[in-house]
């Protein structure tokens, strides 16, 4: 266990008494399983034993991982990049709808193959990105034609946004605290945070348990309730503007946890636990598949 991280405090709020959960496969290459663990004070869950940062690179380097494939192959790929097309003009209108500013600086942290970068540069923003996939980090460099760094280099980093975003990408960021610090210290005053997570607290989380798609162990350090992110928000003087769910993702989270997860499993099916999810989270964003949260960072 000597390359793996055992989490005996909660990442968020460092309580030390937390309940086991669940059991979890990683089921895009390695099928190793996870350990998932809930804090008793915040809430939040997160996965215990992790890799650590010199070695959870090899959990990326697979073809399953859907978000960073450039050429898709199933059906699962196709159904992705489709939407992929889709949320890309919602990111941007979402962007520049809530941000104060209409064109400036942004930076996205988890920026797979580039392609929101991508978006964005041709709308006559100012771009960087952030990214852990080696290879997609390659292919997002070609495609904006600028250095994209690793996520430890933005530790470093002194440079300023008018707007940050992370769309699935804060729950695989080692050092949750740190890494938040730095994304605060790296927003303009005023500047605009997106934040869009998985919700283990939806009806398709609860309904698939071990098999959820979306705790994509041991990639997913952290699993958030709308409870443990807005104590993350509170803690570091972030204004929570709005929140929503984000349409699409029950339906391709269930999809995929019947087919990749569950191995074969009825799309039927999925598609109705998916519109059963989406209709709860509709009613109520709080039980949203996944929730994009709209940030402002305030003058405190």
């Amino acid at each position: 266990m000597a390359d793996y991280l055992i989490i005996e405090e909660c990442p968020l709020c460092g309580f030390s008494d937390s309940i086991k959960i669940l059991k979890v496969s990683d089921y895009r290459g390695s099928g190793e399983q996870f350990t998932i663990w809930e804090c008793k004070k915040c809430s939040l869950r997160f996965t215990s034993p992790i890799p650590d940062e010199n070695h959870i690179q090899k959990y990326y380097e697979t073809n399953s991982y859907v978000s960073h494939s450039a050429q898709p192959d199933s059906i699962i790929d196709k159904i992705y990049k489709l939407v992929q097309k889709i949320t890309l003009r919602s990111k941007k209108s979402s962007v520049e709808k809530w941000s104060d500013v209409k064109c400036g600086a942004t930076l996205d942290i988890g920026c797979g193959t580039g392609d929101f970068l991508n978006k964005m540069k041709m709308s006559g923003w100012e771009v960087e990105g952030i990214e852990v996939n080696q290879s997609a980090r390659q292919i997002a460099q070609n495609k904006i034609n600028k250095n994209i760094l690793a996520p430890k280099d933005f530790l470093k980093s002194d440079n300023q946004f008018d707007v940050i975003t992370l769309w699935h990408s804060l729950e695989h960021l080692h050092d949750l605290h740190k890494y938040v610090g730095q994304i605060k210290g790296s927003l303009k005053q005023n500047g605009t945070l997106f934040v869009a997570v998985p919700n283990y607290n939806s009806f398709d989380a609860e309904y698939y348990r071990s098999n959820w798609a979306a705790y994509d162990v041991p990639r997913h350090l952290y699993h958030f309730s709308f409870e443990s992110m807005k104590i993350l928000l509170k803690e570091y003087g972030f204004e929570l503007m709005k929140y929503r769910q984000l349409p699409f993702d029950p339906f391709y989270i269930s999809l995929m946890s019947e087919t990749a997860v569950k191995n074969k499993g009825s799309i039927i099916r999925a598609s109705w636990i998916g519109l059963r999810s989406f209709v709860s989270g509709l009613f109520n964003p709080k039980k949203g598949s996944s929730i994009l949260y709209i940030i402002r960072k305030g003058n405190n």
